[in-house]
């Protein structure tokens, strides 16, 4: 989903209620042959068959995971059979899951499916657009905007990829008309956004919250919302803000720590990154800057886990924040354990 992509908690003097928390708040490893299984009969992954993850969350793969890759399949052949000849890299596929199993491991089969088509397609997309003019990827980004909306396209070789973006809006409104503008918004801001920033940024504090935006946390929150059948309200969107910003910190940084192996090749110019960002910042060589950038997702990892603590109490334990925070820990810690062993970052693997 973006450039490099291409959508659990500490310390409280009053101990929190965690009873109907099960798998939010990491307790002992089971190995994989040792899989406990929710409600939803997801299974649990023991992260330790994964040791570069740096996640303390925990990760499960979704019980349909076969179905959900196989809906990646199709979306890579439908868009490969659009554009042969574009220069396309692995994308959500991976040793212990397709990448949408694992972050949206207890949603609504179908619903998911549909979401991992979508998002897999935004992923391609993203290869293909990284080749074109900034003014021209402007253009496209509309093109691909209108098309979720129904708008005609105006006939361009540039545009061309947002045919197969013409039905996604309508597919998801005919499975749920009530809860579809939700995730269409999202999926239109994440296009008025991306590559809106050209000039390069002076602190890593600054381009996190750009990357919070840029790296598609929003997509990701509104399916993962959407695929499990609940919607927070303005009120409940207000009460969890601050865990809301986190979680994108979050997930931007651990997008970067991982897939800075793939773009350290690449020409100084395309290094959308924060690790160069940090070497110059703190005038630090690659390995140290590397560290430093592990060590802030490990930080906004913590502030995640607080703030959920906090939220659920302020929400006196509702089922649906409880819902949704579980959920929450369960995508973060799906990406990072997936970005750790993937083909995608880690091509030598």
């Amino acid at each position: 989903m973006s450039k490099t992509s291409t959508l659990r908690f500490t310390l409280s003097f009053k101990k929190p209620n965690f009873n109907n928390l099960p798998n939010f708040i990491p307790r002992h490893k089971s190995s994989l042959s040792q899989s406990s299984v929710s409600s939803t009969s997801s299974t649990k992954l023991d992260t330790s068959l994964a040791p570069q993850s740096i996640t303390a969350f925990p990760v499960r793969v979704h019980k349909d995971e076969d179905q959900v890759s196989q809906s990646a399949l199709d979306a890579r052949n439908n868009f490969q059979g659009l554009l042969p000849d574009a220069d396309y890299r692995s994308h959500s596929s991976g040793p212990y899951g397709n990448f949408f199993a694992l972050t949206w491991p207890d949603g609504i089969t179908e619903r998911v499916k549909l979401g991992t088509e979508i998002i897999e397609t935004l992923w391609l997309y993203d290869d293909v657009i990284e080749d074109v003019p900034h003014n021209g990827a402007l253009e496209v980004h509309a093109g691909v905007r209108d098309s979720l909306a129904g708008k005609p396209d105006k006939p361009s070789s540039k545009i061309q990829v947002s045919t197969l973006f013409n039905r996604f809006g309508e597919r998801l409104i005919k499975m749920d008309r009530k809860g579809a503008p939700r995730v269409i918004d999202s999926l239109k801001s994440y296009l008025d956004n991306y590559d809106s920033r050209k000039t390069p940024f002076a602190t890593i504090g600054e381009y996190t919250e750009y990357r919070r935006v840029n790296v598609g946390f929003g997509i990701m929150e509104s399916f993962m919302q959407w695929t499990l059948g609940i919607s927070l309200n303005e009120a409940e969107i207000e009460l969890s803000r601050d865990f809301y910003l986190s979680s994108g910190r979050v997930l931007g940084l651990t997008n970067d720590y991982f897939s800075w192996n793939v773009e350290r090749k690449e020409p100084a110019d395309r290094q959308w990154n924060a690790v160069p960002l940090i070497m110059k910042q703190y005038n630090l060589n690659e390995k140290d800057a590397t560290v430093f950038l592990r060590g802030l997702v490990v930080y906004h990892e913590q502030q995640v886990r607080k703030l959920g603590v906090e939220l659920l109490k302020r929400s006196k334990n509702s089922p649906k924040m409880v819902k949704y925070v579980n959920a929450m820990g369960l995508l973060l810690g799906g990406n990072c354990f997936w970005s750790s062993n993937c083909e995608r970052y880690n091509p030598e693997m």
